[in-house]
This record gives C-alpha cells, structure tokens and sequence, in this order.
C-alpha cells in the first residue's frame, strides 16, 4: 500500500471521475500538465485549504464539516504536500462516514497510478492485454492474431460473392482424337504440349451455352451442335476421339474483349473438319502460362469496424469455391499485399485441370514471383473434375462378339465338370455303403450337394457376366460426369467468398475490444 502523508493542503473533493481502485478503469496522460489540468477541470464538491489526514485500523480519512449528503457524489479527491515540494497527490473515496449532522468523514485510498506516474520507470513485463495500434498509415489493419478466446458465434454471414470465368460466358470443349480429322484426313499431327511432343491431335472449340457461335479472330466457329453432331456420326470420328471435355480455362488463354475470343496464332489455328464443313479450332502448339486476376482490396466488401481485429480470422474469412466439391478458406491477414490477386494454372491433356492459388499467400519472404506461383499451390484450389462428355467406340460390341463362342464354353464346360463330379460322389457313396462305410457314404453325400452347389453359383457368375455386358451400351465407353449439372446450372469458373460473424458478436467483441484492449502475452514494455 502506498504511503500516505499526514498532511495537505488545497484538497478538492471531485465528483465524476471514471477511475476505479482496482485500476481496471484509469487514464494514461502525456505529460503533468495535462493530468493537471483534467483534475482541474473536474467538478469541484468541496474544498479545504488545509487539513491533517487520520488514521483508524489502517484507513485514512479526513474529517470534512459537511453533511453527508452534500458529499454524497464526491467519488475523488486530489491535495498538495509542502513535503514532497507541493506535488499532487491523487486518491480515490472509498467510503463516506457519518459522523453528525454537519460532519462527515471521508475515507480514500491514494491512486498510486495517478500520483506516481511520471516517477514510475516501467520495465519490461508479461503483457496480456493491450491497448494497441490499429491502422497504419495506409488504412490498413495491423495484424493481430492472438487467440482471445472468445465466443464468436457458430455462423458466418456471406457478405460478398464474386464469379470470375476468365472468359465470361464462353466455355471450351477440348476433343482430343488419335489422329487428326480434318483435312488432310487420318494424318498424325505432332503437336506439342508445353515442349513435350504428343501423338494425340487436340482440338478446342469455343461454345456459349446458348448455342451461339463465338466471333474468334480467325472467323467465326460453327455452332458446338453441329461440332458434336460430326462427332458422333462421323465413322472416322466415332473410332478416333478418344476423349471429350468442357473448361472454361485454357493453359494458353484467349483473351475476350469487346465480343471478340483472341487466339495466339502461333498456338492455335482454325480447322474444317473433315466432309462437314465444320470449322473449329486445332492446337498446333500449347505453350502454358498463367495470369492474374485482380479481385479488388481483400478486405473490401466487409463489414466497418472500429477494431481492426475484427477483419482477422476467425472474425472474418476468406474463401475459393468452385462449388463442384473443392474448396479452400484463406486468413486474410496473410496475404502480404492489400489486393487479393488469384493466379490461375491450366493444363491440356485426357481430363481437366484447373488451379487457382492467391498470390503471396504466407510467404512474406519469398522475393521471386515464379517461386511464389510454385509454391502457391499448397494453399490452391484445385480442380480436375472430369467434365467429360460421352465418347462413342465400337469397342464393347465388338469384345461381345468376338467372346461369344468363349462365353458359351465357359458355360458348357461348367455344366459338364459339375455333372461328371456329382456322379462321382455317388458312385463313391454306393461302394461306401457296400463295404459298410457309414462315414464314406455321409462324405460322398456332403461332396455332391457341394459339387452341385459349386456349378450352381459358377453358372450364376458367367450369368452375371453376360448381363452386365448386355446393360452396358455397346457404343458407350465414357459415361461423363456431372458436366451437365455444372454447366447448366452455372458453376463454373472460381467463386470468391468473403465471410464475416454475425452482427450481433460483432458488436460484443467490438466493445469487449475497445474496454480491454487486445490480447498480447507478450514480454514487452506496456504500451501506456
């Protein structure tokens, strides 16, 4: 307990000071003079030139010729002492006593936070909370990630949703086929995919949902029903396509601008498909790159805040939807720039696959861009859903066929063993009995019923063989997936997602925070 002088003078009892003795409620100032002059200005209940402090069981009071209830809303009071060079002592009342009808006793304790302050040398200490900064200079957010332990809420209000297709409502079927099918017809075309060469022959073929042709700066396509109806009629196409699927990204992306698809001639060139007059688009070559899309100010679209802490995670998230399954949620107090920038990575090959990372996503120390693009990938979004489309071959009827005979052998030589085992059994089971072999004969009894048994589930196997080659379209090898739902229903490209807790918590943490501050537990100087 802080020592109390005996004496002072020029006392004021003070009322509405918003100070609490257990120093949860206090205020820092600057400098003396400010602290001064708050006290001063405070409102003034009772003065006394000079006064002799007492003291009863520890408590120190002064003895005031006021009633007490002129006194009753004094809650502070403030002295002078020619023994400490008529410094100003602080103190807060703690209690009022009555002593008559014109005397009251007032009883303080000194604020020693208050008195002392400016004589106080602060030394390193075990923070829990603080008052910290934060903005900084630009407007943004200081990062503050310590957990507070908190209850937040068990649900997240969407507060903004963006689709980004990186050619707006123009998707792209890709067929890849053994050998080329337009003119020349059945010759191997060796493109090249990023450097390696390929035997397959690829096509890209840019479509709207609506049916529509694309406007490319080779011409304009024909329609992607007349492109799949040669698909599947074609006799040359039917046993050379070997895969089918839709993407909205290309390893080397066109550009589209003002409703025009641009192609890189020395990647792409437009074809006519052998006997249609199909025209479509044929990968000479595939040189992959990525690009970037700027998506605005990661922390725009949230809610405003007083405290910054509110945009960290687990007050806010981020996330990349593509809604077919795959999703990542990203904090976005690491991402290390203002911008969310999304870097998407394509490829060209038998199936689909799309990824879309955010750049300098937890790796503030990483100077080289293409390392950064690397290494995004463990926090990417990745999708290789297949988007097949179906692929019509020969294939199934053909292996009926040419089994049938085998089928029917099958079937034949299990009847014949089944049969000659069960007349075996029984031949043993009647020598048994003659001999006078009860056990023989049992046995050779078990062993038919197991024969039989045997040829019975054999038969139904080869059974089941033949109807599940019968269920199963002879001209269909590649079901597809759920391209139909995907694209139909508009699920396509990467979906950004900010999300946010509840108005409701929001508003308790957001005056939690501003009475206590921030959770540190650090070692550090305080932040007075």
């Amino acid at each position: 307990m802080a020592t109390v002088p005996l004496s002072g003078t020029d006392i004021r009892l003070l009322s509405g000071i918003p100070f609490s003795n257990d120093y949860k409620h206090t205020r820092w100032f600057d400098d003396k003079t400010s602290q001064t002059n708050y006290f001063l200005s405070k409102n003034v209940i009772h003065s006394i030139g000079e006064a002799n402090f007492q003291r009863i069981d520890g408590h120190t009071f002064i003895r005031v010729n006021k009633s007490i209830d002129e006194l009753w809303t004094t809650n502070y009071l403030m002295f002078r002492n020619t023994s400490y060079n008529s410094k100003w002592f602080y103190a807060f009342v703690t209690k009022l006593h009555y002593v008559n009808a014109k005397t009251t006793d007032v009883h303080f304790q000194i604020d020693v936070f208050q008195t002392w302050k400016f004589e106080m040398n602060f030394k390193p200490s075990f923070v829990v909370r603080e008052h910290c900064p934060l903005w900084d200079a630009n407007s943004m957010p200081i990062v503050n990630t310590v957990d507070e332990g908190l209850n937040y809420g068990t649900e997240y209000n969407i507060v903004s949703i963006e689709n980004y297709r990186p050619c707006d409502d123009i998707y792209f079927l890709v067929v890849v086929a053994k050998q080329g099918m337009h003119d020349p017809i059945n010759k191997s075309y060796h493109s090249t995919i990023d450097g390696f060469p390929q035997i397959m022959s690829y096509y890209v073929h840019p479509f709207r949902l609506n049916g529509s042709s694309v406007n490319t700066n080779f011409g304009l396509t024909s329609s992607l029903m007349d492109v799949l109806r040669n698909m599947y009629t074609d006799l040359d196409a039917v046993n050379n396509v070997v895969s089918m699927y839709i993407t909205d990204v290309l390893p080397n992306n066109p550009t589209y601008t003002n409703n025009l698809l641009s192609f890189d001639s020395n990647n792409y060139e437009m074809v006519t498909l052998s006997g249609t007059g199909t025209t479509t688009i044929f990968v000479d070559r595939m040189d992959y790159g990525n690009w970037t899309y700027v998506a605005g100010n990661k922390y725009d679209n949230y809610s405003l805040v007083d405290e910054s802490k509110l945009l960290m995670y687990p007050y806010t998230v981020l996330e990349l939807v593509d809604f077919r399954g795959n999703k990542v949620e990203y904090k976005n107090e690491y991402i290390n720039q203002d911008n969310l920038l999304i870097t998407i990575s394509a490829s060209l090959g038998m199936n689909n696959k799309v990824v879309y990372s955010i750049k300098d996503y937890l790796m503030p120390m990483i100077p080289d861009d293409g390392l950064k693009i690397k290494a995004s990938l463990e926090h990417a979004l990745i999708n290789n859903e297949p988007n097949d489309l179906p692929v019509l071959t020969d294939m199934l009827s053909a292996y009926l066929q040419g089994n049938r005979n085998s089928i029917q052998n099958q079937k034949t030589s299990i009847v014949w063993n089944g049969a000659m085992g069960a007349v075996s059994n029984v031949v043993s089971g009647v020598f048994s009995g003659i001999t006078g072999n009860s056990a023989g004969v049992a046995s050779a009894g078990i062993n038919t019923m197991t024969g039989l048994g045997n040829t019975v589930l054999e038969m139904q196997q080869i059974q089941a063989k033949q109807k599940d080659i019968q269920n199963t379209p002879p001209a269909l090898t590649k079901m597809g997936s759920n391209t139909y739902f995907d694209y139909g229903n508009g699920y396509s490209g990467v979906w950004i997602i900010k999300k946010e807790i509840t108005d409701e918590y929001r508003k308790k943490l957001s005056e939690f925070f501003n009475m206590f501050g921030y959770k540190l537990n650090e070692v550090k100087l305080p932040n007075f």
